[in-house]
C-alpha cells in the first residue's frame, strides 16, 4: 500500500527560510521511510520512520555531524567500542562525524526520528542532492564498519532494506 508521494526533490532554503512540518507523518506495518524537511547548504535534516529494525550495520558518517531526537519510540543504540544506550521519546543522541554507530528501534510502536546533520562540503551548492535532501558528496562518504560504501537499500540495513508497508490510517501528530 504505497500511496503516499515522497518529495522529487527536498525545500531548499538558499536565500530565505523555509518552513516544514512533521505532522501527518504517515506510519508503517514493514519497513521505513526517509523523508527530507528541509536542506540548506551546511545543514540538513529529514525525518525518518521504522516499523521495526533499524540501520543495524556498525556505520561512520566521514563527512557529517549529525543528531537523531526520538519524537516517537525508542531506540537501543550500539557504538564500536560496544557501549549501548537507550534513547527514548524526547532524547537524542549527537554523533560526530567518523563514529560508527548501530540502532534496533523497539517493535512496541514505530520509531520516529528527527535527523539533522551538518558538515563541511566538499562541493558548493544544492545542486546536487539525495531524495533525503543530503547532499550526495556528504553521503559518498559514508561506510560500514569494513570500509564498504553504505548503499541505503543494503541488506546490512536491516529495516530500509525491506519493502514498505504504511499502516492504513495511522500518523504521527505531534501535540
Amino acid at each position: 500500500m504505497d500511496d503516499v508521494a515522497t518529495p522529487s526533490r527536498p525545500v531548499v532554503a538558499i536565500d530565505e527560510a523555509v518552513i516544514f512540518s512533521m505532522r501527518n507523518l504517515p506510519l508503517l506495518e514493514q519497513g521505513t521511510t526517509y523523508g527530507s524537511l528541509a536542506t540548506a547548504e551546511n545543514l540538513w535534516t529529514a525525518i525518518k520512520v521504522y516499523a521495526s529494525g533499524g540501520e543495524n550495520a556498525l556505520h561512520a558518517h566521514a563527512g557529517e555531524d549529525h543528531i537523531f531526537v526520538v519524537l516517537q519510540g525508542k531506540a537501543i543504540f550500539t557504538f564500536a567500542d560496544g557501549r549501548t544506550s537507550i534513547v527514548g521519546e524526547h532524547e537524542g543522541v549527537m554523533i560526530p562525524k567518523n563514529v560508527q554507530y548501530k540502532f534496533e528501534a523497539d517493535e512496541a510502536e514505530n520509531l520516529v526520528l528527527l535527523r539533522v546533520g551538518g558538515g563541511v562540503r566538499t562541493v558548493k551548492g544544492l545542486d546536487d542532492l539525495t531524495p533525503f535532501g543530503t547532499p550526495k558528496d556528504v553521503v559518498r562518504q559514508t561506510s560500514f564498519a569494513d570500509g564498504a560504501v553504505k548503499v541505503g537499500n543494503d541488506a546490512r540495513n536491516g529495516e530500509s532494506s525491506k519493502r514498505r508497508v504504511f499502516a492504513k490510517g495511522k500518523y504521527f501528530s505531534p501535540d
